[in-house]
């Protein structure tokens, strides 16, 4: 039973602080832009690709677009990867070191709800970064596509 609640907590414990891991990692990558209070058209097609891609995809990494990264978010990680790319960073060297960082806060694991909630965020880090560069830096797009076909 003890085993049982630790997981239980720490499963709780990732899904509650995975938004604040995921937006601190990437001060890292970038300097922080502040998220639009108003989304675009363009934003909107964004989100609907990205919740329609993750919610037929995976229930952990659609849950953790829609409720702890919100559309401010998910708007603002793909905006920042943009950035990271224009900077000069390639799409697996950010890839690498956002999933580095992310990892690295929630810390070592094991068992199946350690295993299903690496995958989502795997998951949802290349969906955010596949798509965000679609909408945002398309001129991007290829060298992601290749970045997280070789991951």
């Amino acid at each position: 039973m003890k085993g049982i609640t630790f997981l239980a907590f720490r499963k709780t414990a990732l899904r509650n602080s995975v938004r604040a891991i995921a937006l601190s990692s990437l001060i890292a990558l970038s300097a922080p832009a502040a998220a639009s209070a108003q989304t675009s058209a363009a934003d909107q097609e964004y989100l609907d690709s990205l919740y329609s891609f993750l919610q037929a995809q995976d229930n952990t990494a659609y849950g953790l677009a829609i409720n702890e990264m919100r559309d401010e978010g998910n708007i603002w990680i793909a905006k920042t990867f943009c950035q990271s790319f224009e900077r000069g960073a390639s799409p697996a060297d950010v890839y690498s070191v956002y999933m580095s960082a992310v990892m690295n806060a929630i810390g070592p694991g094991s068992g199946a709800a350690y295993e299903q909630a690496t995958y989502a965020l795997g998951l949802y880090s290349g969906s955010v970064m596949n798509l965000g560069s679609a909408y945002y830096c398309p001129q991007y797009q290829p060298q992601v596509e290749q970045a997280l076909r070789s991951l």
